[in-house]
């Protein structure tokens, strides 16, 4: 394993998430020169840390041990080498003359190494798919609507007929498309736009002309209190897409599809949560989900 390589990777991976070496340290429980000494090469983290490193990070670990980003069409190929990297490490320990600290060493890229092929597993399964996150408007048509590339288009039958068709010459504030396919596709959007005096009431009309099927009760949700809602596709299993509005000239409109009760995408992190509809609460262990797993 290129230690530099690693080190440099780790260094890149902290500064994208705005973090120190002192609070990267602090939240890991060490020392910022051992941060330090990681991003230099001089050293590598301790196993038992590794998987934390790794969360805050946001990478796997075999991003980790490749020292860069991975392809999901790669990740079989980056286990395998880095399994036999690992396996190399090992032979070369064997000819060590500390017998214990051999051992710890062995027994700590065994861990890792089970950690690797583990990850491998779920990740080719699904359940370690990172969340894609598109934040360009030029991509607006390509990710909501009926002419939605691929993966995109089919949002397990709920319409998104309240978006609109076209965001050419709207005064768009602010986007974002979160997918993620765990076991299941899900998706999270959000579209914010101002309109002008005479448009807004025309896309009021719209909206209101559009409906507002039955949603309270749905994951906890109880209503709209910090915006008036115009317009909601509802489902009791899939979801909601809707549009909301501050009653003046914006107009939120947003998506939450999802599958089995609960959202694998961190939501919370992603739309500001004065966007959502009160109660909502689509965490793995909500209660709304207790009512049909048992």
């Amino acid at each position: 394993m290129d230690q530099e390589k690693i080190g440099k990777f780790i260094a890149d991976c902290r500064k994208e998430q705005n973090l120190t070496q002192e609070q990267l340290a602090l939240k890991l429980g060490v020392t910022a020169k051992s941060i330090s000494r990681w991003e230099n090469g001089k050293n590598m983290p301790d196993y038992s840390i590794l998987k934390e490193l790794c969360n805050i990070l946001d990478i796997d670990i075999n991003e980790f041990l490749s020292g860069e980003k991975i392809k999901k069409s790669e990740i079989q190929t980056h286990s395998i080498e880095n399994l036999d990297q690992i396996l190399k490490e090992y032979y070369k320990m064997k000819k060590q003359k500390n017998l214990f600290k051999s051992m710890a060493i062995i027994i700590g890229l065994i861990a890792v190494s089970l950690i690797v092929v583990f990850s491998s597993i779920f990740l080719f399964m699904g359940v370690l798919n990172k969340e894609e996150v598109i934040t360009d408007i030029n991509q607006y048509s390509d990710v909501i609507g009926i002419n939605a590339n691929n993966k995109y288009k089919d949002k397990w039958g709920m319409s998104e007929e309240i978006f609109p068709e076209s965001i050419n010459e709207l005064d768009v504030k602010d986007f974002k498309m979160v997918y993620l396919d765990a076991w299941d596709k899900q998706y999270l959007a959000y579209l914010v736009v101002d309109y002008s005096k005479s448009e807004y009431s025309k896309e009021v009309e719209r909206l209101n002309n559009y409906g507002i099927e039955d949603y309270i009760g749905y994951y906890g949700v109880t209503g709209f209190t910090n915006y008036k809602l115009l317009a909601m596709e509802s489902d009791s299993y899939q979801g909601f897409v809707y549009a909301i509005t501050d009653g003046n000239s914006r107009i939120i409109y947003v998506e939450m599809i999802l599958c089995n009760y609960f959202m694998d995408i961190k939501y919370n992190k992603h739309i500001p949560h004065e966007y959502l509809p009160d109660g909502f609460d689509a965490t793995v262990n909500n209660n709304y989900r207790k009512k049909f797993i048992k």
